[in-house]
């Protein structure tokens, strides 16, 4: 599993950790000469010398001309060849799955969508949809094939793939835990898509992906610790901690929908949702907004999206539903800062599309009420946030890099 490594005082980890940090600066900052390079990276001429030599040698850094002359030799400029190495990012939704091909550089070169039937919009729903598990899978291999075909076709063939998944992911064999959206429970996504491919393959909570692709290319650069919201069908969240990603002892750690939220929370027993997820999970929304007349969208389900929409356009209804929720998440993210004091909170998903109302929200909640109200931001790459931090997970399958926690 893609992560985060100390560095260790072996030649080549401090030699993997300082590739990284030139090919980081060349990503930031566009082409460099190997001496602007020891400006940004600290490091010696001798190692910045022979360190792109060896990136040069694998395809990873390639020249960029010259700098104007200033008098004496010019210096030849380098960049990190992004463009000509492609991975593969698939997210897995509750009534679709999207496969992207992305290049190292961060730019979406391919993109495609899979319908894999309409959201449920109750648990009758739900386990009708367990029988099609079969049927489901394989548009979720197809589409798997098909985006590694397409880089095959393109000349820049696919070097890994990552998968951003609704559930528990354990490792090292991918399982997934259950998926009330589909009625899948222990799917071995791991294993199955290994089986169809010798590349690198990394399954991952999607609440996580968010997170590192956060920590990475996102509003968490620089930092050390966030906490990425992530609301859809269900509610989850991933935790950065010292560099890392946090999934804790049996990869559970960020479960939020389980937070129990007041005293007659103890008064029944949960299952495949937990108490907070049957307030504001999108089954639960959408069985309030019949209870109250609500207008439900062509899907028949309802998301806190669609909920904060309806409430900016007027409808009275709605706005109580969307300051519950509000209620509701702000409650949750108090606990989560309590408790890991993160230097960031993001938030996406559902509420990206709301972030000019959801954050204020949040903070006038939490104001007076906890030691510090965080910083908290929509996530950078809106819709597609949780797809591009897949693909930043499999980029490091490839890249192997080491990185220092600071």
């Amino acid at each position: 599993m893609a992560k985060r490594t100390r560095a260790t005082a072996t030649t080549s980890t401090l030699a993997r950790v300082n590739q990284t940090a030139i090919i980081e600066a060349l990503r930031d900052s566009g082409a460099l000469s190997r001496q602007q390079l020891g400006v940004k990276t600290g490091l010696s001429p001798a190692t910045i010398n022979r360190l792109t030599a060896s990136l040069i040698e694998d395809g990873l850094v390639v020249a960029a001309g010259q700098e104007p002359s200033t008098g004496g030799r010019p210096s030849v400029l380098l960049r990190y060849a992004g463009s000509s190495r492609l991975v593969a990012a698939i997210q897995l939704r509750a009534e679709t799955v999207t496969g992207i091909l992305v290049d190292f550089d961060g730019k979406i070169v391919f993109r495609r969508s899979v319908e894999l039937g309409p959201r449920p919009v109750d648990d009758a729903e739900v386990a009708q949809r367990a029988p099609d598990q079969d049927r489901q899978l394989r548009k979720v291999f197809r589409l798997f094939d098909d985006l590694i075909a397409t880089a095959d076709s393109m000349g820049t063939p696919c070097l890994a793939v990552g998968i951003a998944v609704p559930g528990v992911v354990q490792q090292p064999e991918g399982v997934v835990g259950t998926m009330p959206e589909f009625g899948w429970t222990g799917v071995p996504f791991g294993t199955l898509l290994r089986e169809r491919t010798p590349l690198p393959v990394v399954v991952e909570n999607d609440a996580n992906a968010l997170a590192y692709g956060e920590l990475h290319t996102g509003a968490g650069r620089g930092l050390s610790s966030l906490v990425a919201l992530f609301l859809e069908n269900g509610l989850g969240a991933g935790i950065v901690a010292n560099g890392e990603l946090h999934r804790g002892a049996r990869a559970e750690a960020g479960e939020i929908g389980y937070l129990l939220m007041e005293r007659s929370s103890l008064e029944r027993s949960y299952d495949a949702r937990g108490d907070l997820e049957d307030r504001i999970g999108s089954l639960a929304l959408t069985q309030r907004a019949r209870e109250r007349g609500i207008p439900l969208p062509p899907s028949g389900a309802l998301t806190a999206e669609d909920v904060f929409e309806l409430a900016r356009d007027g409808n009275a209804d709605a706005k109580e539903m969307a300051d519950e929720i509000l209620d509701m998440v702000a409650i949750a993210v108090a606990a989560l800062v309590i408790v890991l004091d993160p230097e960031l909170v993001v938030v996406g998903s559902s509420f990206v599309g709301s972030s000019d109302t959801v954050i204020p929200g949040i903070q006038e909640r939490l104001r007076g009420r906890i030691i510090r109200v965080p910083r908290i931001e929509p996530a950078t790459h809106r819709e597609d946030a949780v797809l591009l931090g897949a693909a930043e997970l499999a980029a490091a399958e490839v890249n192997g890099f080491a990185y220092l926690a600071f």
